[in-house]
Parts: structure tokens; sequence; C-alpha cells
């Protein structure tokens, strides 16, 4: 759980207006669990759909409901009376051999939700895609399978917008940070940790993060906005980063001092090579995939959120560091 999440305070009057009746996919995920804590927070009528029961959730909801979204049959009358769904269930994290299980949960998946939602006259769905799709759109950058599954959802979604059977808005969030997060940076920040990772080399590429709690404030102005109606918006925190600076700040968080050398890139690029043949090596636990993404630049403007909705992002990375790799090193 989102505990900073639990207990923040909601300060914008456009979020408390996220609809009475809400729905939320995927509610017991590191993003899904926050923003179901500011839904409780703002007096909605939450209906949470989980993959796996969850205890501590289900305790503070209206209605916990154990379904898998691949299992259409299995979404039942979870969407009667829903005029709002978030849907953020979807699959990210997995290795080649499970793409097909990614296709099956990130498209069958939404198709399954967006007829459910469509045949209970639900007003608007606000889909968590991500930054990646924009790769696949312009076939320039770091082209995934999951990437390409979201920009299917995408297109799914939007061809029922256009049909004017629901209103669909997109967000397009980069990395989201937080103590539950995942991802490489969780990975690098083990792995310093842990004496596992020796110095990166130097690295001037930089990249776009978001903090979780201002994702969830935009995830709230997507499902209130009537400007956003039919849009794609990327978030992120307007912050640019770069990896040299975040691999010194998580040495600082753990109390140690960077080692005054700096890998040679072939080097960490023939691990990493190696890595993604053999699975995991001793002492690295990398592979191309997180070679790739250390050494090029990804970074995104949130500026037309910003403009149409007002977004105002609060969070930095370097301030919510230390509890992040506290709570990691642990």
């Amino acid at each position: 759980q989102c505990i900073h999440c639990l207990t923040s305070a909601m300060n914008s009057s456009d979020e408390s207006q996220a609809g009475n009746s809400v729905l939320v996919t995927g509610a017991n995920g590191f993003i899904g669990s926050c923003l179901c804590a500011r839904l409780l927070q703002q007096g909605c009528r939450l209906t949470a759909l989980l993959h796996s029961p969850s205890e501590a959730l289900s305790a503070t909801l209206d209605r916990a409901i154990v379904a898998d979204v691949c299992d259409a049959g299995s979404l039942g009358l979870a969407f009667d009376s829903i005029d709002t769904v978030f849907h953020l269930a979807g699959v990210a994290h997995v290795n080649t051999n499970k793409t097909r299980l990614l296709r099956q949960v990130n498209v069958v998946g939404t198709s399954n939700v967006l007829q459910a939602a469509v045949a209970a006259n639900v007003r608007r769905l606000v889909f968590l895609s991500s930054s990646l799709v924009h790769a696949c759109e312009t076939g320039k950058g770091d082209i995934t399978v999951y990437g390409q599954s979201k920009l299917e959802a995408e297109q799914l979604l939007m061809a029922a917008h256009a049909n004017q059977q629901i209103e669909v808005v997109i967000l397009r969030p980069v990395n989201a940070y937080g103590t539950a997060m995942k991802g490489n940076i969780r990975r690098m920040i083990s792995l310093i940790a842990n004496k596992r990772l020796p110095p990166l080399p130097r690295l001037e590429n930089e990249l776009s993060l978001v903090g979780v709690e201002d994702l969830v404030s935009a995830l709230m102005l997507a499902a209130n906005s009537m400007a956003a109606s039919g849009k794609t918006y990327y978030v992120t925190d307007g912050e640019s980063y770069r990896i040299n600076d975040i691999e010194q700040a998580i040495y600082k968080a753990l109390g140690r001092n960077r080692p005054g050398w700096y890998s040679p890139r072939v080097v960490l690029y023939a691990a990493s090579a190696l890595a993604g043949r053999v699975g995991k090596i001793i002492g690295t636990g990398i592979n191309t995939r997180t070679y790739y993404n250390l050494v090029n630049s990804n970074c995104f403007s949130n500026q037309q959120i910003q403009d149409e909705l007002g977004f105002s992002p609060t969070s930095n990375l370097y301030a919510e560091l230390p509890a992040i790799v506290k709570r990691i090193a642990e």
C-alpha cells in the first residue's frame, strides 16, 4: 500500500468531482492502491476490481470484487451503476517468454473492460497507458511488445470514443516513483544497496519520471475535466533526471560514498548482453533492456496536461529518494 497516499490531504477542488460511483481495475497495484486511497478520501462510492484478494484494501471499500479482466464472464455486474472507470490493470514487468500473457491482459483485457463499461452505460473511462507507446507510434526509440500492446489497447478505446459509445481519456505516464515502485530504478537501488552493481559509466542522457501521488492527481483530473474527453496526455513531474545524478543520490541515501571511478561503457554493455543470453549474472542482475534504458534519453513534456487540465506536479525524485531507498534496502 502507498502509506503516504493514505494520509495525504486533497488540495484540488477539481479532483473532488470524480464521479459518485467509481470502479478501479488493478486496484491493489502500486498505482491502483494510491488511487483508491485518494478516491476514498473524497467520499466516492468505490468498487475495486482485484486480480487477487487483498484484505488490507478490501476492508476499506464499498465493494471489492475479485475478477480477471481476461475473462469477460467474471466481470459480471461489477460495472452496473458506475459513472467512471479507471482502467489500470495490466502487465508490464515480464520477460520475453510471457509476451502472450502481456498481450492477453493489456489488449484482450482492455477490450473486455471496455465492453463491460459500454454495456453498463459508464460515462467515462480513464486508461493508464504508457509513454512507451510513443516509440511504437513513431518507429523511433525503445520499441517494445509492452508499448505495442498499450497502443493497441488505446486504439480500441479511441474507436469506441469516436463512435460515441463512451468518453475516453488516455494518460501516458513515464515511470512512476514511490516506495512501492518497480522497474529499472528500483532494480538499480537494490543492486547498489547489495553492492552488486559497479559504478556506472559517465552518462549524459536524461529521463522523465513522475511521482505516484502526482500521477494519481493526473488521473483524477482526467476523470473530471470536460476538456479531457477524447484526449491523450503525457504525464511527468516536469523534471529531467540524469542517470549519474540518480546514482549519486542513491549512494547518498544509503549513507555511502560513490566510488570515484566510472565503468567503461563497453564493460556494462558486455555484461548486459551476456545477461540477456543466460538470464541472470551474479553481481549484476541487468540485461540489454536495462542497458538501453541506462544509456539513452527518455524525456517527455507535460505541458499539454498542465495547460488544459491545470496539472501541477509537486513531487521530486530526489526529495522522495531517501524513503524509497530505505524501503527497498530493508
